[in-house]
């Protein structure tokens, strides 16, 4: 077809003249087009479209592994849950509220009543000062403080109920039986360790 004819067709140069074969040519070129305008109806496509399409969809490239990711991942996904499942998770949470918890006043071990036992030293001169003994298992966790740097140390420590053997731990380094403790006994290194009985508290 002509490029001239082709404009023609598509509404294009409407009022330009044209010799009497260009219209011939034209009026055939509207009989065919309008031929297959009433023989197709518009809701009926012919049958090689369908083949024709799905050869295009084919022909596509596929996707990159990110796109095809992207796209799994903004699509809705169905989750099954079972029933049993979530009765043994709500129960569990349940379980998790109801349990009695360990009070700050209380041993992990059996649940004894722990007793605040207020230790002093005074240590002039020290950097710091912690309390150690078999109640924690000679690790001197246990930090004093000098709040107004007069020398003297002090701290409550939660002991639970019995006898204890303790000394004081002096800049990390040197250790120092406590002057002021009731009973002492050898801790076979040749210092004496200061000895701390406590008693439960009444109910």
């Amino acid at each position: 077809m002509k490029d001239q004819l082709h404009s023609r067709l598509d509404g294009e140069n409407p009022g330009d003249e044209f010799n009497e074969d260009f219209r011939m040519e034209e009026e055939a070129w509207g009989r065919l087009l309008e031929s297959f305008r009433t023989e197709l109806p518009a809701s009926d496509p012919p049958p090689w479209l369908e083949t024709r399409v799905m050869a295009e969809i084919e022909a596509l490239p596929e996707p990159g592994v990110l796109r095809r990711t992207l796209s799994w991942l903004m699509a809705p996904q169905p989750i099954r849950v079972s029933p049993i499942l979530v009765g043994l998770t709500a129960a569990t949470v349940a379980l998790a509220f109801l349990l009695p918890r360990t009070s700050p006043t209380e041993a992990p071990g059996d649940g004894s009543p722990l007793v605040y036992v207020q230790f002093l030293l005074e240590a002039p001169g020290a950097q710091s000062v912690a309390v150690s003994g078999d109640f924690d298992a000679w690790a001197g966790s246990h930090e004093l403080e000098d709040a107004d740097g007069d020398g003297v140390w002090t701290g409550r420590v939660p002991l639970e109920p019995g006898v204890h053997a303790y000394m004081f731990l002096v800049d990390g380094a040197d250790w120092m039986t406590d002057p002021e403790a009731q009973r002492y006994a050898e801790d076979g290194f040749g210092n004496r360790n200061a000895i701390l009985a406590v008693a439960a508290p009444s109910a």
